[in-house]
């Protein structure tokens, strides 16, 4: 049974619903460790965490984190903010998370793709 609790964001103190199960925050990676006390964060703050601590990790892309990240296997729900965002066009774009977890080039010529010989470094 799904029981929805109201919680406040200690970030931006914005109201927001949190579930017993089920939750809208398990659709994020769970890339980051949880700090004691620190309560759940809403939707957006804890999209912009999830984003940041992703660009820190990705930052110095080395093979065995290319094969961490795959190995995480492919998304199931692409997250807005994580997976993609949408372009002033209203288009969907991917980032580099979303293709690494991919695992594989697509050939697309995407616009983040982390396989690119001038991003990989190799």
């Amino acid at each position: 049974m799904k029981v929805e609790r109201p919680k406040t964001c200690p970030q931006c103190e914005n109201p927001f619903s949190c579930y017993s199960s089920g939750c809208w925050c398990n659709a994020l990676p769970m890339i980051m460790p949880l700090e004691p006390g620190m309560g759940c964060l809403c939707r957006g703050c804890l999209t912009e965490v999830v984003a940041q601590k992703i660009n820190e990790y990705t930052e110095q892309l080395t093979k065995e984190k290319r094969k961490i990240i795959a190995g995480l296997g492919q998304v199931e729900t692409p997250a807005e903010g994580v997976d993609y965002y949408i372009n002033d066009a209203g288009n969907y774009v991917f980032t580099a998370w979303y293709h690494l977890r991919r695992g594989t080039c697509c050939s697309n010529g995407c616009l983040h793709c982390p396989y690119k010989k001038s991003k990989a470094g190799y």
